[in-house]
């Protein structure tokens, strides 16, 4: 309406309305750039009060680290969310590079849900659809972070889960639906799948499924 209003005086309304889709994605456009710059802009305040950790901490309201957490996490799961409605595939790799998550713009990100803090990806990495990448889990009355790695050429099947503290070596391929222990470690060249994900053999170009 305000772009109709501002050149109705000028130019004939049946050439506004024709340039109204235009003006449409520009807005769009602006308010993405806006949101992303704002988001950044906070989680940088926020990480100057209070940085980010790895451990275990009490889910509680008393503790910082529970607190700023939850806010951190928040603030990107919104941003995120916005992103995911961007018709170009590199804007949410674009969002979450600012939000301090290490991935290159050769990963493969589908529809996947990728945690907040401290997860590392390597390059020619593809996230299934539905997959989850989590750093952060809550067990009871506690918080656990931990770090994950996901490695050069990883696969990670559809709907599958990675847990807090996992590292995924190179050419990993984890099949789809599965799930992964804390703090394992899926060996480098080896199909794993299994709930939780098991080691099987791989014998040269062909995969034979014998169980290690």
């Amino acid at each position: 309406m305000f772009f109709f209003n501002l050149f109705s005086y000028w130019i004939d309304p049946i050439i506004i309305v024709c340039f109204l889709p235009i003006s449409l994605v520009i807005y769009y456009l602006n308010f993405i750039y806006f949101l992303l710059l704002f988001g950044k802009l906070i989680l940088i305040l926020t990480n100057l009060i209070h940085q980010p950790k790895e451990g275990i901490f009490q889910r509680s309201s008393k503790d910082k680290d529970f607190l700023f957490y939850l806010l951190r996490r928040n603030l990107k799961s919104f941003v995120l969310r916005i992103f995911n409605y961007f018709p170009l595939p590199w804007a949410k790799i674009l969002a979450l590079k600012l939000f301090n998550i290490k991935i290159p713009y050769k990963t493969g990100v589908l529809d996947s849900f990728i945690d907040s803090d401290f997860i590392e990806i390597g390059n020619n990495t593809i996230l299934g659809e539905g997959s989850i990448i989590m750093s952060s889990m809550v067990l009871g009355d506690f918080l656990l972070i931990k770090k994950v790695i996901l490695k050069d050429g990883c696969t990670i099947g559809a709907f599958s889960v990675i847990a807090p503290g996992t590292i995924v070596e190179e050419g990993v391929i984890l099949g789809m639906g599965s799930f992964t222990k804390i703090n394992q470690r899926l060996e480098k060249g080896f199909i794993h799948f299994g709930r939780p994900a098991k080691k099987w053999k791989k014998n040269g170009d062909n995969f034979i499924l014998t169980k290690k």
